[in-house]
């Protein structure tokens, strides 16, 4: 029978924790082990008062032991723990490991659960009805063979069905199985009990054999946290343990990866649940799928450069040489500059709203054409023009006359149209006598080259991140680059993250999404008290999902707790510069590195005054730059743009100069309540990625007032 060895994501954590000369030897170990786990060096020693009889440990060296599971059947071992002696078998004794026979995911938790939350809860519900308790239970419309269908262990049973609120399930978040967590989460924030038993029970008709580890393993409720390795593989997660995403995928996320689909599929999820994650592995699973004699590739495209460079690191990381190579990843806009240039197009690209000289004066000399008789501000004409005629790809005055404008708080007239558009058509006339186009036209452009020249579609699939950041423009190009049909196109976003008002409706561009719209929920980057006060900034606003529909928070959940976000206000801006500098000593000296921190301002200006003091107190600092490529091999404090940031992740978020004043930006010069409105929900969302940024602390600093987008 072949051996089958697997390694548990909790090992993996155990190694980063031990010191560097104790991790290489763990390594030299497993690598022996993985060849044969029966080797005559390997010295097992039962455990003799294990929570699980099966585990045994394992000699590193004089100091450190290994804990392994051997089940009874089957040739199996599997990998839990590594740690100094004394605690590898106190953590043995703590920890189960063991088949669940309703869900048949192996789950390994503590024994004991967090009790203190609860009873305190208890006590206070007591002292406040002067000694009559009468608790509200949060799963009492439940009962337990429910709870247990949904993963959560028998042992477990009755203190769940005690808990009164969803801070008393938080204060027990570590002491259950992670996806028995998320189960009762999602019951308590309102998912009905059919959804959450669908995605958590895989096989609803039997139980499972509790024994037969071999066939576990191979369930997806168990490649979540462990993985049977091959050589190749395991070499990758000991080079790099902390890239645990590399083989460990939620359910949710392998369900969509791996798969056929008979069309276009649009993902959400709310920051840090993977999304982009799984639309790595989505594209590798493309790419690897990819006929021998197909010419065509996998395109991963999204909106920014240094996210598409971040992409293209961590597709080299996780893909063989051969399904790299099957594999383009560009942002879109480059994409186009690429193709039209192969077409011999003779006009320059521009962007609305950007500094070119010959835009600017293309535009200055539009707005001469203004009517006195309209009192209608520059600023008007610049959003008329971005969110009406760019978006509906409106060249002609009769178009125009008949363009819908949803979202435009002032009303027009058809005779105050005729007057507004004469600016817009000098507009147009003035960017083809200086030869230049803006990057909705050129995308309309791309079009056009391709049904004219009948150009058939490049790319085998397409897969996009970011899409609640691209325009019809956009979407239109990528429905005409890939054949529709089966794994055509992937994508990932959502509208809370929507930071540059390109609203989309997916339909309106071709791309039918019906019935494969699916949901990520579980947050991976931040703490539950990071994603609380982040989800809070956009609380009460309406966040569209991409297709004309709604989307909201609920069910979003963080399985990592930690420190509330630090907030500091001060009086002045030397004493926010001095705040920051002791915070990031305070770092430094608990071990953190000055490349996990990350100093994040709404404006350049204000991030590079922060930058020249932190420069002063002998702080070494970095910007994170356009492309992302060296962002990670360059020592210093990171310094980077709100916008900047976007896609990135780091240990430690400050958002800097987070006062009344900055945040919102007080640049919008529009009086029109519907555009207000706009802006604020786009200042909220980018104030949303920035502390969605943050993995393990979030510290926001300011001098003067606080913004009132924090409450």
């Amino acid at each position: 029978m072949d051996i089958q060895v697997a390694i548990s994501q909790d090992f993996l954590t155990a190694i980063v924790r031990l010191p560097r000369a104790q991790q290489k030897k763990v390594n030299q170990f497993v690598s022996k082990f993985r060849n044969d786990p029966l080797a005559s060096g390997i010295n097992y020693e039962k455990i003799n008062d294990a929570a699980n009889s099966d585990m045994r440990s394992v000699r590193i060296d004089q100091a450190y032991r290994g804990i392994i599971l051997k089940p009874k059947q089957g040739n199996v071992y599997i990998l839990l723990w590594v740690d100094h002696h004394d605690e590898a078998y106190d953590w043995a004794r703590r920890h189960q490991c063991k088949i669940h026979p309703k869900t048949g995911a192996i789950q390994l938790y503590p024994t004991d659960i967090n009790e203190s939350a609860s009873e305190q809860n208890v006590e206070k519900k007591t002292d406040e009805t002067s000694g009559e308790a009468s608790p509200s239970y949060l799963f009492k419309s439940y009962e337990p063979a429910q709870l247990f269908e949904l993963g959560l262990p028998e042992e477990f049973l009755d203190n769940v069905l005690k808990i009164t609120s969803l801070e008393e399930l938080g204060a027990i978040c570590d002491s259950l199985p992670n996806e028995a967590y998320e189960a009762l989460y999602f019951l308590a924030d309102g998912i009905p009990y059919e959804e959450v038993l669908e995605d958590y029970r895989s096989n609803a008709s039997e139980d499972f054999d509790t024994e037969d580890f071999a066939a576990a393993l191979a369930r997806e409720g168990s490649k979540r946290r462990f993985v049977v390795v091959d050589d190749e593989a395991l070499e990758q997660m000991l080079d790099a343990p902390l890239e645990k995403w590399r083989v460990f995928l939620h359910p949710s996320q392998r369900k969509l990866v791996e798969r056929d689909w008979n069309g276009p599929v649009r993902v959400l999820g709310g920051a840090g649940t993977g999304k982009t994650v799984a639309a790595i592995h989505r594209a590798k699973w493309l790419a690897a799928a990819l006929d021998s004699s197909s010419h065509k590739k996998v395109l991963f495209t999204t909106f920014t450069k240094n996210l598409a460079a971040d992409i293209s690191e961590h597709l080299a990381q996780i893909c063989s040489h051969t399904e790299l190579s099957n594999i383009e990843t560009i942002n879109i806009d480059s994409w186009v500059h690429k193709f039209l240039k192969r077409n011999n197009y003779n006009y320059d690209i521009v962007y609305p709203g950007d500094s070119n000289p010959k835009r600017v004066n293309s535009w200055k000399r539009a707005l001469d054409n203004k009517s006195p008789e309209l009192d209608l501000s520059d600023h008007f004409y610049e959003e008329e023009w971005k969110l009406v005629v760019q978006e509906q790809s409106i060249t002609e005055k009769s178009e125009y006359i008949r363009a819908k404008r949803n979202g435009r708080g002032t009303r027009l007239n058809r005779k105050e149209r005729l007057l507004v558009w004469s600016v817009f058509e000098e507009y147009l006339l003035q960017l083809n006598h200086n030869r230049i186009k803006e990057m909705p036209d050129a995308m309309r452009d791309c079009i056009a080259i391709i049904d004219t020249k009948n150009i058939k579609p490049m790319y085998e699939s397409v897969v996009v991140d970011e899409g609640q950041d691209m325009g019809s423009q956009a979407y239109e190009l990528i429905r005409r680059i890939v054949p529709e049909g089966k794994n055509d196109i992937f994508i990932v976003g959502d509208g809370h993250q929507r930071i540059y008002r390109n609203k989309v409706i997916l339909g309106r561009c071709g791309i039918n999404i019906i019935g494969r719209s699916r949901k990520l929920r579980v947050n991976y980057r931040t703490t539950e008290e990071t994603k609380q006060l982040a989800v809070s900034v956009l609380d009460n606003v309406p966040v569209d999902d991409l297709d004309s529909g709604q989307d909201s928070s609920k069910g979003y959940i963080s399985l990592m707790h930690g420190e509330t976000p630090e907030i500091i206000v001060t009086s002045s801006f030397s004493e926010e510069a001095d705040a920051i500098v002791e915070r990031i000593e305070q770092l430094e000296a608990a071990g953190a590195k000055l490349q996990d921190i990350c100093i994040v301002a709404r404006t350049k200006k204000y991030r590079d005054a922060i930058g020249t003091e932190l420069i002063k107190s002998g702080i070494q600092v970095y910007e994170v730059m356009a492309n992302g490529v060296d962002r990670r091999h360059h020592e210093g404090v990171r310094l980077a743009t709100m916008h900047r940031v976007k896609g990135l992740e780091f240990q430690n978020v400050f958002i800097v100069g987070c006062s009344k004043s900055n945040v919102p930006l007080q640049n919008f010069k529009s009086q029109d309540p519907v555009e207000l409105r706009e802006h604020d929900m786009a200042e909220r969302a980018l104030l949303h990625v920035a502390m969605t940024r943050a993995m393990r602390s979030l510290t926001i600093t300011c001098h003067g007032e606080l913004t009132p987008i924090i409450s």
